[in-house]
């Protein structure tokens, strides 16, 4: 081995190192919800809160979907309702917004009114619980944002759903 060949292992581990470097800093890291606390966010998280542009949403959509055309939470979706509600009061969450879902199934002005019910249902259901009514606010979207294709059945129940969303500032 040569003087002049031993200096290139040592240039190709710096220089795959700059790039780790460089390439770990152009990812892009969600930034903290503003205006909750750490202790309210890592709370939020384990219930299974995710970020969104908005906060954190609660979209566990296997526990709060509904049937065809209904509006009443069942059984274990009103225990799931309950346990976050119970969650939003103890952690002193200032602003939550429920937003309703269908699917394609009917008229648009049917399921815009059909999707505020199921706001309005889960809403009850954390006041219920214990959150303050002047911090719950819904909105019925009707069927505008699918998270599923609406041409199979397993794609509709997907759709018939409510998001529960922490609002930061």
């Amino acid at each position: 081995m040569t003087a002049t060949t031993r200096p290139l292992p040592l240039l190709q581990g710096l220089l795959l190192t700059l790039l780790c470097l460089l390439a770990a800093a152009c990812q892009s890291v969600a930034p903290a919800p503003q205006g909750l606390t750490s202790a309210q966010i890592e709370g939020l998280r384990l219930e299974g809160f995710q970020d969104s542009a908005e906060g954190l949403e609660f979209t566990a959509s296997d526990r709060l979907l509904f049937g065809s055309d209904e509006a009443a939470l069942a059984a274990g979706a009103r225990d799931a309702v309950a346990r976050i509600g119970h969650l939003l009061a103890t952690l002193d969450i200032p602003r939550i917004r429920i937003d309703g879902h269908t699917d394609n199934t009917g008229s648009a002005a049917h399921n815009l009114s059909l999707s505020q019910r199921r706001a309005d249902a889960v809403a009850a259901a954390l006041i219920e619980a214990g959150v303050p009514a002047t911090r719950v606010h819904t909105r019925g979207l009707g069927s505008t944002l699918p998270v599923a294709a609406n041409d199979t059945p397993g794609g509709r129940q997907q759709n018939r759903r409510v998001v529960i969303v922490v609002l930061s500032d």
